[in-house]
């Protein structure tokens, strides 16, 4: 009767236990949203290598949600999933896409962000940009840069491209903002070999023999 009482109680103490890591695990990450608040639209607003972005609602605020391609889930790619968001939720600055929170379950992680106008890239296949635009555009994303460069450590984005680079209308310009951290890395000795698009990358970008950090 007694082992069984122990036994019991053994039982008890475990579940509590693991409730407890769990709710302790989900409050460390102050990013996470639950997926019943995420309610998706058929609205496709891009098709990446990493999955699908759409419109959606957020606590009745229109957001982008960006769901990774079921096929590509794995471990690995999880882990850089959830780098990505940990480091969209340390950066905050006006030329940053804001990040809203992501779902941190075992579904497919949803990542919610605040909804853009258009992309760069986008616009350009419409219409050309004006002079002011342009530089109005390449000042923002500068100053986004030099937001995560000075970070500590340092952020490097390694993507920038103008996929990336989302705008919005103040007046009667365009402003841009810098997204995607799925390449950002924290700065280091080397760097990995061919990061982001080919089209934006440096030429030694390509090759092991890169210039490493200056102390």
């Amino acid at each position: 009767m007694r082992e069984k009482e122990a036994t019991a109680n053994d039982g008890r103490v475990q579940e509590r236990e693991t409730t407890s890591a769990t709710a302790d695990n989900y409050q460390r990450c102050d990013w996470a949203i639950s997926r019943n608040e995420i309610h998706m639209t058929d609205t496709c607003l891009g098709v990446g290598a990493w999955g699908a972005v759409v419109l959606g609602r957020f606590r009745g605020c229109k957001v982008a949600v960006k769901q990774i391609h079921e096929l590509i889930i794995s471990p690995h790619n999880r882990r850089l999933f959830e780098r990505e968001m940990s480091i969209a939720s340390r950066c905050r600055h006006p030329c940053l896409l804001q990040f809203i929170g992501a779902t941190n379950d075992e579904g497919s992680p949803l990542f919610v962000t605040e909804l853009m106008e258009s992309s760069l890239r986008a616009l350009l296949e419409q219409q050309p940009l004006s002079c002011t635009d342009i530089s109005v555009i390449a000042l923002d994303v500068a100053q986004a840069l030099n937001y995560l460069h000075k970070s500590e450590p340092p952020i490097i984005h390694r993507d920038i491209s103008s996929a990336n680079v989302l705008l919005w209308r103040q007046g009667d310009h365009w402003r841009g903002k810098v997204s995607d951290y799925g390449t950002a890395n924290f700065i280091q000795q080397s760097m990995t070999v061919g990061p982001g698009a080919v089209n934006y990358s440096s030429p030694e970008a390509s090759t092991g023999h890169q210039t490493i950090k200056v102390k």
